[in-house]
């Protein structure tokens, strides 16, 4: 069969990479086209139709800059879609292109659509559950809440496994450790984009400064980021390195983290952790996830959990002072804070179900799909 899958960030990719494989397992006739990143290029055994660095952008003027290159992406999907039809149509999170582009596009050419991680819109923009409720025949999803909230809501949808069990099980399993453990430090994760790193990084380092010694840190440097963002944050206490974030965090005694997928990581590892979002207008973005938000929380520990597993801390509410008064009591491996972080972390692992692989279930189900649509069509 024919896949022809749409991912538009380096996480995406990865994520694409692995489903390709799986997919492979399950159908031995599988041919792929894709736009995404070198890691699914190795996996397909094909180049991309357009590489994801071309439109990987954040933030409305980000966007309003690449636009002409979005939109070409957009004009090579739909000639793709019209001169070699997929069998199917796989969008891989991205959900700002996926939704307005794939989707539809999809939907005109008669192509079935399998959302594989959709947008979270849970967490904002309801409206777009109508593009998923018209246009996708099937999502699977990596949150089991996610699951359940769109099936609710007239989205078919199925949960898969969470990938981040098996990037961690594999770090575990290898009882990886990055650092010498003889030296305790806190491993710093401000974020994979300039603007988070500029916002959150700074302020997490003064937070450091307040601890005692032999308290040092480590800062988890993002690959796509060149290491000038960082230089001006090292120090005799303060050191970085990249692209290893997870040994990184196997060794920590305890992690400052900003948010999103690193916050799961963080706990399915056993990491003590405090959650932090610092935002240009943090009261104002604190008094808006208060009040205009429908979620409680914003770290995907807690959204799992459905209970406040780590400390949040968002906008303004982010001092150096307010990060060492959370972190302390999670120093001490005695104490209840930290015995009950580790007991609701247990908790969340089993919520996730450690046995499946998200990839492999993905494939299994998207394979049977349309091997069920191909028989009922014969």
């Amino acid at each position: 069969m024919k896949y022809l899958l749409i991912a538009g960030e380096a996480s995406g990719d990865e994520h694409g990479a692995r489903l390709i494989a799986s997919l492979k397992a399950v159908d031995v006739k599988a041919a792929f086209s894709f736009i995404g990143g070198d890691k699914m290029a190795q996996q397909a055994g094909v180049a991309p139709l357009y590489h994801y660095r071309e439109i990987a952008v954040m933030g409305f003027t980000s966007v309003l800059r690449s636009m002409r290159k979005i939109r070409l992406a957009a004009r090579l999907l739909q000639e793709e879609m019209r001169s070699n039809p997929p069998d199917v149509v796989i969008p891989i999170d991205y959900g700002g292109f996926n939704l307005r582009y794939t989707l539809p596009m999809a939907h005109r050419h008669g192509v079935p659509v399998v959302y594989y991680i959709p947008p979270k819109v849970w967490a904002s923009r309801r409206r777009r559950i109508k593009r998923l409720q018209s246009y996708s025949d099937l999502c699977l999803t990596i949150l089991p809440f996610e699951a359940d909230y769109l099936s609710q809501r007239d989205v078919t949808a199925r949960y898969v496994g969470n990938p981040s069990i098996q990037s961690v099980g594999k770090l575990l399993d290898s009882n990886a450790k990055l650092c010498d453990t003889a030296r305790p430090y806190i491993a710093l994760l401000p974020g994979s984009r300039e603007a988070e790193i500029a916002r959150n990084l700074p302020i997490m380092c003064r937070a450091v400064d307040l601890l005692p010694a032999p308290w040092r840190a480590v800062i988890a440097g993002a690959p796509s980021i060149d290491r000038a963002h960082y230089t001006p944050y090292l120090s005799e206490r303060i050191e970085l390195v990249t692209d290893e974030t997870l040994p990184l965090l196997a060794g920590a005694s305890a992690a400052l983290v900003t948010s999103g997928t690193a916050t799961l990581e963080t706990a399915l590892i056993g990491t003590p952790q405090v959650v932090a979002y610092r935002l240009p207008v943090g009261r104002l973005a604190r008094w808006a996830f208060d009040h205009l938000l429908p979620i409680r929380y914003f770290s995907l520990v807690n959204l799992i959990a459905e209970s406040p597993v780590v400390e949040e801390l968002l906008g303004d509410a982010v001092t150096p002072q307010r990060l060492v008064q959370a972190l302390n009591p999670l120093l001490d491996r005695e104490s209840a804070a930290y015995q009950t972080q580790q007991a609701q972390y247990r908790m969340v692992r089993q919520r996730l179900e450690p046995s499946r692989v998200a990839s492999q279930v993905a494939a299994e189900r998207i394979y049977h799909a349309l091997s069920t649509q191909w028989e009922s069509e014969e």
